[in-house]
């Protein structure tokens, strides 16, 4: 019976406990109500369309076996509902009473829900028309329900033109990410929540980076009904951070180059690279000194002045040139003594604090200085015989070719002569050129 009726009708026992619902019944409660309809349980628990004194007055009425048609407002609404009330006693087969039959009839509900859901669609339209992020809404068949004006702005649709209401959003997604699309919301729709971001082919022939946020949406009964797409243009984001990453790949590759120990330190001088040169000079790993404070290892005065000085926090006098006493005493991993010269510059790279410390071993330098002495004495000794015994030998036939000039021998002879004493003139000059800039790349 209850079933058959338009209306939401109760049935309830003596005590209050609900015996039998219909479907109308319990979609009405809902308004009223976050907790599901039951059996068994006390109709005094719930909510209804009417004060909890006018249901205990009816019910009295009723149970006493009269039937009322009534109608009352709610006065505790900021807009009152008015209710029609139906009631009957229901009799068993002995002719006793069996409960209480009770039927709703709310004829100022549905403009009441009307203004209600007007109020909040409009609030709903106002925040996400605001809203930086595109805003989709689709339905559980991946159809249009909403959408907002940021997202018609968006290179991610090849159309946009044909965003509209009702049309299945995968008919306008690129061929070329219909795939990535349809596998997102697929997921959603599985109940999982999908953050991540994601490059989009344009219709335009660019790529776009959009950060994309997928998620579900469900009713008060957690089904899903649908799926939410909010999509924001992370493009020039993405460009800075693949910068700011090409960056510091040149800058760790120009310091593992440097033929010289380098030590990449932060503000408080803890390791963040060493090179290949710095490994070996201190016979740590890079694996071993990242983190640590360098100071531990290699220590100067600077170090001292650094903690007392206040301009050392001002960024400004922090980052310009910074120097280090020349030679600094150091041990080695293996517990040897190096004598290291030091430098120390501070620069600014990607926004962070970064001071670079140079040290050379003094004993290659010792080395590199023997190499030195040792050039110069062979530049000297190439002097020496360039400007001795090679010019001599020459000097003889230039001597020579004057005295068989003198001498007057045949014309044809003479003119031999003169091509002789030309070279030897312009070889004699040649060679001294060579003892001059020999000279004069010795500073002498």
């Amino acid at each position: 019976m209850l079933n058959f009726s338009e209306e939401p009708s109760l049935f309830v026992s003596p005590n209050h406990e609900i015996i039998s619902y219909n479907a109308h019944f319990e979609t009405m409660l809902q308004w009223y109500n976050s907790l599901p309809v039951k059996q068994t349980k006390l109709i005094t628990e719930y909510q209804l369309p009417i004060t909890q004194d006018n249901y205990y007055q009816l019910f009295e009425e009723i149970i006493s076996g009269k039937k009322v048609d009534t109608n009352l407002a709610h006065p505790n609404e900021s807009n009152a509902i008015h209710s029609r009330i139906k009631g009957e006693p229901i009799y068993g087969s002995q002719g006793t009473i069996q409960g209480v039959l009770l039927s709703f009839k709310n004829f100022t509900h549905n403009a009441f829900i009307h203004k209600e859901i007007g109020t909040l669609k409009h609030c709903f339209e106002s925040i996400l028309s605001e809203a930086h992020e595109g805003v989709l809404l689709l339905d559980e068949n991946l159809r249009i329900l909403y959408y907002n004006e940021a997202l018609t702005k968006q290179y991610v649709y090849e159309n946009n033109h044909l965003l509209q209401q009702g049309v299945k959003i995968l008919d306008i997604v690129n061929d070329a990410d219909k795939s990535q699309t349809e596998f997102l919301l697929k997921l959603a729709l599985r109940g999982e929540i999908i953050d991540r971001e994601v490059p989009i082919n344009a219709s335009n022939g660019q790529t776009y980076w959009f950060r994309i946020k997928v998620f579900p949406i469900k009713n008060p009964t957690n089904q899903i009904i649908g799926v939410t797409i909010l999509s924001l243009d992370v493009s020039e984001k993405r460009k800075f951070e693949l910068s700011f990453q090409e960056s510091e790949i040149r800058f760790k590759n120009i310091i593992e180059n440097t033929p010289i120990a380098l030590a990449v330190l932060d503000k408080n001088f803890k390791v963040i690279q060493l090179n290949s040169v710095a490994e070996e000079l201190l016979g740590y790993t890079s694996q071993e000194l990242i983190g640590t404070d360098l100071r531990s290892i290699i220590y100067c005065s600077y170090f001292d002045d650094r903690e007392s000085s206040p301009f050392f926090e001002n960024s400004d006098a922090f980052f310009t040139n910074l120097t280090s006493e020349r030679f600094i005493s150091t041990i080695n991993k293996a517990g040897e003594l190096v004598t290291v010269d030091v430098t120390i510059n501070a620069y600014r790279f990607n926004t962070n604090k970064t001071i670079v410390l140079a040290a050379r071993d003094v004993r290659v330098l010792l080395k590199q200085e023997e190499k030195l002495q040792l050039h110069s004495e062979l530049f000297r000794k190439i002097a020496w015989q360039q400007s001795h015994e090679v010019r001599k030998p020459l000097a003889n036939i230039m001597g020579i070719t004057n005295l068989l000039l003198e001498s007057g021998s045949s014309a044809s002879m003479d003119m031999y002569l003169e091509y002789l004493k030309e070279a030897t003139v312009e070889l004699d000059t040649i060679i001294k050129n060579i003892v001059d800039q020999t000279y004069l790349t010795q500073g002498e």
